[in-house]
């Protein structure tokens, strides 16, 4: 493993090591740039189906980390409504497949982990939004409400998560982390290869 750079914490270095692959593999299998409107609420509909029960599992140890704000953060919200503006009723969306984790979820560290996924997604997510936007002819308000969730408040929330993350300076409190960031990559990509919807 190569040496983190000294200029940022061990816990950001080391995920930031240990997941970049899995990142950059990722990201350019999710189709969002040649996605038609059908398969943009595919993806949402996978989004969903991924969020909303991992979500649930990190709520009980999330609610309980001082700072983080959860309630503020939880995405579920934005992508059934999101779901609700592309066309689908409440039946559909009740119908809509949902991943199972294995991925641990029982420790402050543990979540974190998971969490630097999900809001690392919600802060790459802001390059998208105006090319999307633009070219399925959505906004915040017509489909899209996921890409904006924390509206221009996205920086201030990612820094208090940071916030929040930087607590983690046990050594192996760090490497519980690591494996839940690098788990929650291996499931996501999984999930959205079972859902046809990656390139």
């Amino acid at each position: 493993m190569n040496a983190p750079p000294k200029s940022l914490p061990l816990i950001l270095s080391e995920l930031r090591i240990a997941t970049t692959r899995q990142h950059q593999v990722l990201e350019k299998r999710i189709p969002f740039y040649t996605a038609d409107r059908a398969l943009y609420t595919r993806l949402i509909e996978a989004y969903y189906g991924f969020y909303r029960p991992l979500e649930s599992l990190l709520f009980p140890v999330a609610m309980s980390i001082p700072d983080l704000d959860w309630l503020i953060r939880s995405k579920t919200p934005s992508l059934e409504a999101d779901l609700y503006a592309l066309g689908l009723d409440a039946a559909a969306i009740d119908a809509i497949p949902l991943c199972r984790f294995s991925v641990q979820t029982r420790s402050v560290a543990d979540v974190l982990g998971v969490l630097y996924v999900l809001e690392g997604a919600t802060l790459g997510g802001q390059s998208l939004r105006n090319g999307l936007y633009a070219r399925l002819g959505i906004d915040e308000h017509t489909g899209g409400r996921f890409f904006a969730v924390y509206g221009t408040a996205t920086l201030l929330m990612w820094r208090g998560f940071l916030a929040c993350l930087y607590e983690v300076c046990d050594p192996l409190e760090r490497a519980q982390s690591v494996v839940a960031a690098q788990g929650t990559f291996e499931t996501f990509e999984r999930w959205l290869e079972q859902r046809e919807v990656l390139q």
